[in-house]
């Protein structure tokens, strides 16, 4: 149940603006009613120790989580890893020791020398400790009846059934532990969001969401309409990472850190009294979450970061506020329905992020300045190895007007009324008011406007066809590097023994020379008759990811395709072999010609493909074409161009490369904006190439590649995919990143080429 901060405090406090839900601080804190100290206190104590349970029930946490293993004589203990390599000075496998083994190990002094002589406890040690102190929430780390029966009798001779929680992981789960637990309530650990419905259904009376599901404005709202209750977890107990889950009313919160966690609900509630304040003063709030909060030092800037308020004027102290993302100042607006002045602080460096467009002073857009260097927060708190401070300027607004239009980077310092604002040394009524500037043209929102799609009106099939054999011709001409040399491909080496299969290396040369490789992954045993085929290309990075590293973004795709039994071609994306990284050199150096990067590894997939259909192991009409990120993209162009291709799975990019870089071109590799590809071959037309044969579509819940879009995208392709004789794309949105969804994939490509026998 560990939940990693960086990633938490990214995806909750940067993409749930829009589903956050209302209530005031006050409302929100009291809807808590479970305080669960993840592992027990572990951020002050080594983890599932007595030690860290005991820290738990002091800090007056109100459960504590715990993992539940069996040792190799039956024993059941705690220990979150499989392996004792981390939390233990043991190594290996723990369930290959027996409890007296288990023993034996330190278990403190990984996190702290003074924790030396802590052991790993038992089940029943924790629960005895626990008994009428505090609940416990068992993770159970095994499946089976014998399991379940074990922690079920050993509940009833250490504990209190009905103070422990059984964390269930599947309906069969929950329904087993029911009857052997039948006074114990049960949290819904569920494997996906589609499953909420199931579990509420078997029983389970909390559900626990993933942080990154909550993108989906949906699903809080289903889980309180189903009657169950809402679990979230946290990590560091902070503000800038507990307020914004506060805004779901969940009713358990779990966190490392209890005593934090217990101070930021205090401050939040306290906090109800500044949001009682802003209510007064405001009529209505656009663009992103604002979260009410008081300006002082060491107060936290930000949402999205652990910024704090180093130094600002006293009077401007204790003054309510609003919290929004760092960046997305240039989205907030805020309407007033009483007369109010706003203290902001601007232009606290020289990126620009900071300042108001067009080179303009705060004054120019009609603020005024309060204090020259008064404020500075820990983000930009040092320029040349001295303290770096911010000015102050203020903005009086009526009735009815709107704040809009600063900079993605501002800080808001307070809101105040004009009574309260006349008490600040600096502040002169009169002086200052919103200030209309006219608008630049915005080269952005052309770029990016909504465009109909390039394919025109047909009447029949042939039509459709003649369409598509056209647009195929153009992409050969516009897109793909020509390369004038004579194209040989040979292989390399021996084969490589990878258990289940043969892994084999081939060079492909122009004139001799090598230009890329690709790997070939068989069925040790020859096969009596082709097989299914899947060609796997791969994302940026390195080809190692798709061949091997399943803890990698791409998880070794092309290994577990083989291990599957299919017969696997694997692609390595020139200029990103094993050492430095040249893509954007070659990049570089091919763009006034009119071609890219991406026009090298387009040549690259149709040398590879031409090669992959000549294999006479293959079974031609089964062939499938996948990839995560930029090996997404080239399994749609493989598609696309290559019409044998039977079955593709496109993951992690799809939709309008408008979208993906242009309007989002600082969050992905500038790479992709590949020059020629608009407005003829964006996605979507280009997924229109594929139809009539299968085409699978995922972007992960959280990616950085919007599923939204993705889903918006297939919507407007998909009477134009069934005219055209194909079914609607399929579309999977799986919890997680930017990252190959394989269990997906497998499951389409099982439906679409087959499993090889």
């Amino acid at each position: 149940m560990r939940l990693h901060v960086c990633f938490t405090l990214a995806i909750c406090l940067s993409t749930l603006q829009s589903a956050l839900v209302s209530g005031s601080p006050a409302e929100t804190v009291k809807q808590v009613q479970q305080i669960i100290a993840h592992r027990g206190a572990s951020s002050d104590r080594p983890e599932n120790t007595l030690a860290a349970f005991r820290q738990a029930i002091r800090l007056k946490a109100t459960a504590i989580e715990i993992d539940v293993r069996t040792s190799k004589d039956g024993e059941l203990f705690l220990l979150h890893d499989a392996k004792l390599d981390r939390t233990t000075n043991g190594k290996g496998l723990a369930s290959e020791l027996t409890m007296p083994q288990l023993k034996q190990l330190d278990a403190g002094a990984w996190f702290k020398e003074e924790y030396r002589g802590e052991r790993i406890p038992t089940l029943a040690e924790a629960l005895e400790v626990c008994r009428g102190k505090i609940d416990v929430l068992l993770d159970l780390k095994e499946q089976g009846s014998a399991y379940a029966e074990a922690v079920a009798k050993t509940v009833r001779e250490h504990g209190d059934p009905q103070h422990t929680i059984v964390g269930v992981r599947s309906v069969e789960q929950a329904r087993l532990f029911r009857k052997l637990l039948p006074q114990s309530p049960q949290l819904g650990f569920i494997p996906s969001p589609e499953t909420i419905d199931t579990f509420a259904k078997a029983g389970v009376e909390t559900i626990r969401l993933w942080p990154r599901w909550l993108v989906d404005e949906s699903l809080v709202p289903k889980v309180h309409r189903l009657g169950v209750k809402l679990h979230l977890n946290g990590s560091t107990g902070k503000p800038e990472e507990i307020i914004p889950l506060l805004q779901h009313k969940p009713d358990w919160l779990l966190v490392d850190d209890v005593a934090t966690l217990m101070a930021t609900l205090k401050e939040h509630q306290q906090n109800g009294k500044i949001s009682a304040k802003l209510d007064q003063l405001i009529d209505k709030t656009g663009g992103p979450a604002l979260v009410p909060g008081i300006s002082r030092p060491n107060a936290v800037s930000f949402l999205n970061r652990d910024y704090k308020m180093l130094a600002l004027p006293e009077e401007l102290q204790g003054q309510p506020r609003y919290l929004f993302d760092g960046g997305s100042g240039n989205r907030v607006e805020i309407t007033f329905k009483k007369p109010a002045v706003v203290f902001a602080a601007f232009e606290y460096n020289n990126t620009g992020a900071w300042s108001f467009p067009q080179g303009r002073s705060p004054m120019d857009h009609g603020w005024r300045l309060l204090s020259t260097d008064a404020y500075r927060g820990s983000s930009n708190d040092r320029l040349k190895d001295k303290p770096h401070f911010a000015s102050i300027y203020y903005c009086e607004f009526k009735a009815e007007q709107t704040l809009s239009g600063l900079p993605p980077w501002w800080l808001c310092l307070a809101i105040t009324d004009l009574k309260s604002a006349n008490q600040i040394s600096g502040f002169k009524a009169g002086t200052s008011g919103p200030v209309k500037i006219q608008p630049t043209f915005s080269y952005e929102a052309e770029a990016t406007r909504a465009r109909p799609l390039q394919v025109p009106e047909f009447k029949n099939s042939q039509q459709w066809s003649e369409w598509q054999a056209e647009q195929r011709r153009a992409f050969q001409q516009q897109l793909v590097f020509p390369y004038r040399g004579k194209i040989e491909i040979a292989p390399v080496g021996e084969d490589v023994d990878r258990g289940t299969f043969r892994q084999r290396e081939f060079a492909v040369t122009n004139d001799g020379q090598r230009i890329f490789r690709f790997f070939r992954l068989s069925p040790q045993a020859e096969p009596q008759q082709t097989l299914p085929t899947i060609v796997c290309f791969m994302g940026h990075g390195k080809v190692s990811q798709i061949l091997e590293d399943r803890n990698s973004y791409q998880h070794a795709c092309a290994a577990r395709f083989a291990e599957q039994g299919y017969l696997v071609y694997a692609m390595e994306n020139v200029g990103m072999e094993p050492g430095v990284d040249q893509h954007h050199e070659l990049d570089h150096l091919l763009r006034l010609d009119g071609f890219s990067w991406y026009g090298l590894l387009f040549a690259h997939q149709q040398i590879l493909l031409q090669h992959v259909f000549a294999d006479q192991q293959v079974n031609t009409k089964k062939v499938g074409v996948t990839g995560v990120s930029t090996g997404g993209l080239l399994a749609l162009s493989a598609a696309a161009f290559e019409p044998r291709v039977a079955a593709t799975s496109v993951q992690g990019i799809f939709g309008s490369m408008r979208v993906s870089f242009i309007r989002d071109r600082h969050r992905h590799c500038h790479c992709g904006a590949i020059p020629g590809l608009l407005p003829q071959f964006d996605l979507p037309e280009m997924a229109l190439l594929v139809t009539p044969r299968p085409l699978h579509i995922s972007n992960a819940v959280s990616d950085g590649f919007s599923p939204a879009e993705a889903k918006r995208c297939i919507k407007l392709i998909a009477p134009l995919y069934e005219q055209a004789g194909g079914e609607t794309p399929e579309f999977s949105e799986p919890p997680g990143r930017h990252e190959y969804a394989f269990e997906e994939a497998l499951q389409f490509f099982t439906k679409t080429i087959g499993k090889p026998e």
